[in-house]
């Protein structure tokens, strides 16, 4: 049976009534229609109207001019195709599944559309392995504080604590119960170093399937926490003082069953050391790609574990990319938890595979101390980044000009909006003083 069957068998004899039909926007924000399993079971190989500038939005949906899918087509619609083998259930709705959707417009695929991203990049990496990716992802936790506003659940740093972690049982029981209804694996979740921050975990696997996974994973993080009125955010960095989330992707690659990253001792090969050199080689557009918002530039800290250099080490956390001693494995560490896991992991293996073509050598790696004022800094300034990525022309040439177009466009609009806002800091620091 093909999974477009598998799908309306489900639909028709497990009482559904419901389906959601979800999408991730350049952005990695979940948006979505509902529709009725009957008009879906009618409707769904035609596909379902949409207005292709969704996808180009900011996070509160403002269209983003430029972006190539807004004013330039009048605002068109495109259609959203399901993706028979994503349907599942959603465990906080009753008689309510999901399926994922991918984006056309006159029958061709949006430039724009994440996982059309991930596909393009994947299909021209030109290297003769196969990758496997696992994503590891950071956020807080919040409780109501009474006052309308919100508290971290813990109150202090407590990385590995036991007892902090168990002030957040009620929340993982929850978690835990509706990952595997949503067959989310929750293998491995710790708390984290900041007061209220949580990572999970995920093993390695398909990139396409480990897209959706990271993808999905936000969603139950978050439904989970709203649904016991408490507050979940990937925000790369909500608490001034307190440690930033990131999302760091672990690779390796294969040939058939030989780990090709595996070189003598430990180390890497030639081929893991070029997969390292293509990323330090795009480490300012990948910036550019994977802290997407002006807040996750406020990660970056000279002398923590949040990476501020174009830098790779074996078991170094403070490098861009770390590399386990004994374990030919890479973990690039450059994007905030706030990043959209489809441009996350097309963006790194396009640039890694870059590496390996090339024979691009990473250099000498830091082993042993904080690489800051000792390798190249990565670029903190947003629209410099942006320029970085515009400028990259294997990256443009792997993610597309259509995506590139759209994305700069919407990140461009977020700066200018940051811009447009007065800030309490400014008030505060200037309002008596000028």
């Amino acid at each position: 049976m093909s999974a477009a069957e598998e799908m309306e068998a489900r639909l028709r004899e497990d009482g559904i009534q419901n389906v959601v039909l979800e999408f991730a926007d350049i952005n990695g924000v979940s948006r979505s229609k509902q529709v009725s399993a009957d008009y879906f079971l009618r409707s769904w190989e035609e596909g379902f109207s949409i207005p292709v500038a969704i996808l180009a939005c900011s996070p509160l949906t403002v269209p983003a001019e430029g972006s190539g899918v807004a004013e330039a087509i009048n605002y068109a619609d495109g259609h959203l195709h399901p993706v028979p083998s994503t349907l599942k259930p959603v465990p906080w709705r009753d008689r309510t599944v999901r399926v994922l959707c991918e984006f056309t417009r006159d029958g061709e695929p949006v430039g724009c559309d994440p996982r059309h991203v991930l596909d393009r990049a994947l299909s021209g990496l030109g290297v003769d392995l196969e990758f496997a990716v696992g994503s590891e992802l950071e956020f807080y936790l919040f409780d109501p504080d009474g006052d309308g506003g919100w508290v971290p659940r813990t109150p202090h740093e407590h990385e590995c604590v036991t007892w902090a972690m168990e002030e957040a049982n009620g929340f993982y029981a929850r978690l835990a119960d509706w990952a595997e209804e949503y067959e989310v694996p929750l293998d491995l979740f710790m708390h984290e170093y900041g007061s209220g921050q949580f990572e999970a975990l995920f093993d390695y696997g398909d990139p396409r399937e480990q897209a959706d996974l990271a993808f999905d994973y936000k969603r139950l993080v978050k439904a989970t926490a709203r649904s016991r009125d408490q507050r979940a955010t990937f925000m790369a960095k909500p608490i001034a003082d307190q440690s930033g989330s990131g999302y760091h992707l672990h690779v390796s690659g294969w040939d058939g069953e030989e780990n090709a990253f595996a070189g003598p001792d430990g180390r890497l090969s030639e081929t893991g050391r070029g997969f390292v050199g293509g990323v330090l080689e795009h480490a300012d557009a990948l910036v550019a790609l994977q802290c997407p918002s002006i807040n996750a530039y406020k990660r970056f800290e000279p002398g923590g574990f949040v990476p501020s250099t174009a830098s790779w080490g074996y078991d170094n956390r403070m490098a861009g990319v770390r590399v386990p001693i004994d374990e030919p494995r890479v973990e690039v560490r450059l994007g905030s938890a706030d990043a959209n896991p489809y441009v996350v992991i097309a963006s790194t293996l396009a640039a890694g595979a870059h590496g390996i073509r090339e024979g691009i050598d990473p250099g000498e790696p830091v082993d042993d101390h904080d690489p800051a004022g000792d390798r190249p800094a990565l670029e903190r300034t947003p629209e410099l980044a942006l320029r970085a990525l515009e400028d990259d022309d294997v990256l443009v040439g792997a993610l597309g000009e259509a995506f590139v177009r759209a994305y700069t466009a919407v990140r461009r609009q977020g700066i200018q909006d940051f811009y447009d806002r007065v800030t309490d800091y400014e008030f505060e620091t200037f309002g008596e003083m000028y």
